[in-house]
């Protein structure tokens, strides 16, 4: 079990994240430890929406693809003291200075303000990266709750695309403040 030296973490007020690595990621695949793995209250339910196996394992690809870009994946939220869900980064910045962030959380922890103050934890460490010009995200056009999540956070809504397995996006960005 890692202790929590080991861990890459950011806090904010109600909201704690908490760097997937390759250790964690096996204790997820195991069973219900990871919540004790850092420190964290056990989840009412689990994984949040859009958080199965295959998730997981990309993640895991991630990591082993971009060793030297710590970070630069999935996080996990702790809200209000107890394991509620996950955010992070698809990847390390691009050529463009991008990188693209999503988030899910359980619903028993929705409308309590964890989503939000994930990604602003996570805007707040993507911008401290000289490289990072801007942070985008994608949501379903039926999701007004994540929509607004963006908004609060002061991201813009940039248009809509297709995505081929998706369907229609709403694309948003949040620019490096000059």
């Amino acid at each position: 079990m890692p202790v929590e030296t080991d861990l890459i973490i950011e806090r904010g007020g109600n909201v704690t994240i908490v760097a997937a690595n390759l250790s964690l990621l096996d204790i997820a695949e195991r069973g219900d430890e990871l919540a004790a793995a850092i420190g964290a209250l056990p989840p009412v339910a689990w994984p949040p929406e859009h958080n199965d196996a295959s998730m997981f394992a990309w993640v895991r690809r991630l990591i082993e693809q971009y060793p030297g870009e710590t970070g630069y994946n999935t996080w996990f939220i702790v809200g209000g003291g107890m394991l509620c869900g996950t955010a992070g980064f698809k990847g390390p910045p691009g050529d463009d200075g991008s990188v693209e962030i999503g988030y899910s959380v359980i619903p028993e922890a929705q409308r309590r303000g964890f989503a939000s103050e994930a990604v602003e934890l996570l805007a707040a460490r993507a911008f401290r990266d000289q490289r990072v010009t801007a942070i985008r995200a994608e949501t379903l056009l039926d999701g007004v709750a994540s929509q607004a999540v963006l908004r609060r956070c002061g991201f813009g809504q940039t248009g809509l695309r297709h995505d081929p397995e998706d369907g229609d996006v709403v694309c948003f960005e949040l620019s490096r403040a000059h």
